[in-house]
């Protein structure tokens, strides 16, 4: 089995081509929501996926998952000046 570099294979068109294009998105819009987010919430939060237009954000426990909901509104006032979609 010959051995490839792993950026050509994730730039070869293709499923992998299509999860780095998926894995780059996400890296920006978790970077979009470490922005926005107070520090200590952007800590205990993750970006975990982004489909149709829902963005789906992993908090650590409940007491941060409620703040999150809290501040949903305004937060995404504040991602989607740079995110539109």
């Amino acid at each position: 089995m010959p051995t490839h570099k792993i950026g050509n294979l994730l730039t070869a068109p293709g499923e992998l081509k299509a999860l780095s294009i998926k894995a780059q998105r996400l890296l920006k819009l978790q970077q979009e929501f470490l922005d926005a987010a107070p520090p200590a919430l952007a800590q205990a939060t993750r970006v975990k996926n982004y489909r149709e237009g829902t963005l789906f954000i992993s908090a650590d426990n409940a007491a941060v998952a409620a703040k999150l909901r809290q501040l949903a509104p305004r937060l995404l006032v504040i991602i989607r000046k740079n995110e539109p979609q």
